[in-house]
C-alpha cells in the first residue's frame, strides 16, 4: 500500500517479544512492541521497560536492542520506595455484574508469527537499511510448483519493510518482471521465468546482463511433492538456468511454516548487510534447502 510523504509506517506486534535494551551502559530487560521507519535508512523499535519504578515506552534504534543472552545477569530494577498497603474496608466488596457480550462477534485478530520469525523480521529491517544506504538493487525470485507457498514467503519478506522501497510483483505483462530502483528490493512471485515453454537461453542472457549491471538476484525454486508436478521438467529447467551469478536454491515447501522460515533465512544469508546476527539466522536446514550447481 503506498505511503504518503512524511508518513511513518508503524508495525505493532500482537504479542510482545522479550529483548534487552542498552541504557546507561547496561543491558536492561524489556519487551519489543513494534517498529517504525523514521527515514529511508532509519528504523526504530518500540520497547517497554521498567525505569525508576514505573513502566516506560521508548523508541530506540536497532543498535541498542538485542535478544536476551542466555546466562547473563539482568540489570537490577530501579524501583521507588515501597508504599504502605492500602486500608481494606470492613464490609465485603461490591459484586459487579459481568459485562454483556457484544451484539455481534468481533473479527479474530491476525495470527501471531512465532518468535523465530519475529527475530528474522528484525534482521530484514537491518537488511533493507543496508540496501538503502548503499543504493543497491535486490531481486528475490520465487518460482516453482503451483501453490508451493510462494505467496506466503513473498508476504513475509516485505510485510514489515518500508513499502516505498520494497514490493511484490505477481504479473509481468510483457513477460519481463520490472526492476527495483537503486536502494530497492523487489520480490518476483512466480512471474520471473514467464509462461511455459521458457526460453532458457533468453532468460540466462537477461539474468547475466542484470548481474553485470549491479542487480543482485536471489532465486528460490519452491518444490512440493504432488501428483500434478513434473520433477524431471523442473530439474531440467532449474539446471539449465542456474548460473554462477544467479544460481538457484531449491526449497522443499511441503511444510509451509518451516519452508517460509527457511526462505527468510536464505535471503538474509545471501544478501550482505551490516549488523547481521548469524546466531539468529543459524545454519541452513539440509532437509529443506539445496543449492543447484551452476552451469558454465
Amino acid at each position: 500500500m503506498p505511503v504518503a510523504p512524511g508518513e511513518r509506517p508503524v508495525a505493532l506486534l500482537r504479542e510482545a517479544l522479550a529483548v534487552e535494551v542498552l541504557l546507561d551502559a547496561t543491558w536492561h530487560p524489556a519487551l519489543l512492541l513494534g517498529w517504525r521507519h523514521d527515514g529511508p535508512d532509519d528504523a526504530r523499535l518500540r520497547v517497554r521497560l521498567d525505569w525508576d519504578g514505573a513502566p516506560r515506552v521508548l523508541w530506540v534504534p536497532l543498535t541498542l536492542v538485542r535478544l536476551p543472552v542466555p546466562g547473563a545477569v539482568p540489570a537490577p530494577r530501579r524501583s521507588s520506595p515501597a508504599l504502605p498497603a492500602p486500608h481494606r474496608a470492613a464490609h465485603p466488596p461490591v459484586r459487579r455484574a459481568a459485562p454483556s457480550p457484544p451484539a455481534s462477534p468481533l473479527p479474530s485478530p491476525p495470527a501471531v508469527p512465532p518468535a523465530a520469525e519475529l527475530r528474522l523480521q528484525v534482521e530484514l529491517l537491518k537488511l533493507q537499511a543496508g540496501v538503502r544506504e548503499e543504493r543497491r538493487r535486490v531481486v528475490v525470485v520465487l518460482e516453482g510448483s503451483r501453490d508451493a507457498g510462494q505467496q506466503g514467503i513473498a508476504t513475509a519478506l516485505v510485510e514489515h519493510l518500508d513499502p516505498r522501497w520494497a514490493r511484490v510483483v505477481t504479473d509481468a505483462p510483457d513477460g519481463t518482471a520490472p526492476l527495483p530502483p537503486p536502494g530497492g528490493i523487489l520480490v518476483a512471485d512466480r512471474c520471473w521465468c514467464g509462461p511455459a515453454p521458457v526460453a532458457v537461453d533468453e532468460l540466462v542472457a537477461r539474468e547475466r546482463a542484470l548481474v553485470a549491471g549491479g542487480v543482485q538476484l536471489v532465486k528460490l525454486w519452491c518444490s512440493v511433492r504432488r501428483p500434478d508436478t513434473d520433477p524431471v521438467a523442473e530439474a531440467a529447467l532449474v539446471g539449465a538456468t542456474s548460473t554462477p551469478g544467479a544460481p538457484w536454491t531449491v526449497l522443499a515447501a511441503d511444510d509451509e511454516p518451516r519452508a517460509r522460515l527457511a526462505a527468510l533465512r536464505h535471503v538474509l544469508t545471501a544478501v550482505d548487510y551490516r549488523g547481521r546476527d548469524d546466531d539468529v539466522l543459524g545454519p541452513p536446514d539440509p532437509l529443506l534447502v539445496a543449492a543447484v550447481p551452476a552451469r558454465p
